[in-house]
C-alpha cells in the first residue's frame, strides 16, 4: 500500500489571492503596511558600517558575519570560480 506524501508545513499567508478582488487588495495593504513597518522602524538596530564599505545587494545577516565567516566565504568563492574556469578545458593525456 503505498501513501501519498504530505506536507509537512504549510503557510496559507504566501499564498496570493486573484488580482482585482477585495481579497488581494486586503492582502497587499496588509503586506505593504508590514514592510513599510519594516522599512521605517527607527528603533531597529543597524550595524556600524567602515565609510568605505561598498555592497550592492545582500542580508541583513550578511552585516553581521564575523571575520571569519566572510574570509570562509571568499575562500569557497573563490574555489567555485577556479573550477567553472577549469571546465572549460580538456585534459588530454
Amino acid at each position: 500500500m503505498t501513501s501519498k506524501a504530505k506536507l509537512v508545513y504549510v503557510n496559507k499567508s504566501n499564498v496570493r489571492p486573484p488580482e482585482g478582488t477585495a481579497e488581494f487588495d486586503a492582502w497587499i495593504d496588509a503586506r505593504s503596511k508590514a514592510r513599510a513597518e519594516f522599512y521605517f522602524d527607527e528603533n531597529r538596530e543597524l550595524p556600524e558600517l567602515d565609510e568605505n564599505t561598498n555592497f550592492l545587494c545582500g542580508s541583513w545577516d550578511f552585516l553581521y558575519q564575523s571575520d571569519e565567516e566572510i574570509d570562509a566565504e571568499n575562500e569557497a568563492m573563490e574555489k567555485g570560480d577556479e573550477e567553472r574556469r577549469r571546465r572549460k578545458f580538456k585534459v588530454i593525456k
